[in-house]
């Protein structure tokens, strides 16, 4: 958690950082991102989501399986958990967005439009996050790869509350973002 010094908005964003896949980018998409918000008055959660293809075999070869195919569920309670304890920092609860680089920005799109379902199967009584919205109140996607919704099958419908977001990527010459 990185905390405003000075003004406080009483905002907050997720950061997604990227790394494809194999890495998280943690300086350039996340603590870089984190000092640039908190400087505005924005408090930053830095999420460093599982990677899937960050494993090895033990003799070195790159694992083909997924690792950890369970970060968007990660990104999806790691809002919920931001909203739990919006008070200990000093954040507003209806103000908590998520912003992804690359990787991360595929990650920021499901997470977007996919809450009421995570929230749906999330609703356990013992669950201390029960109840508690996983839906971002904005999202930033920026330069994601293709989209994860293009991946043999049907993309979701887009829910009616979707958050409001802003979508940025490269221009000519950069065909895997764009």
């Amino acid at each position: 958690v990185y905390s405003p010094k000075g003004k406080n908005t009483g905002s907050a964003v997720v950061v997604f950082p990227g790394g494809g896949y194999y890495v998280l980018a943690i300086d350039l998409e996340g603590t870089e991102v984190c000092d640039w918000l908190t400087s505005k008055g924005i408090t930053c959660v830095l999420l460093k989501y599982p990677v899937p293809n960050s494993g090895m075999h033990g003799d070195g070869r790159r694992q083909i399986k997924p690792k950890a195919p369970m970060a968007l569920e990660d990104a999806q309670r790691t809002v919920g958990l931001v909203r739990l304890h919006a008070a200990e920092y000093y954040i507003d609860p209806n103000k908590i967005g998520i912003m992804g680089f690359s990787a991360g920005a595929e990650l920021s799109a499901p997470s977007a439009v996919l809450f009421e379902d995570f929230d749906k199967k999330n609703s356990d009584a013992t669950d201390p996050l029960a109840g508690i919205s996983s839906r971002p109140d904005f999202v930033g996607i920026v330069y994601p790869g293709p989209s994860p919704f293009a991946r043999s099958r049907p993309p979701p419908t887009i829910p009616p509350n979707a958050p409001p977001a802003f979508l940025v990527c490269g221009g000519a010459g950069d065909r895997g973002h764009t």
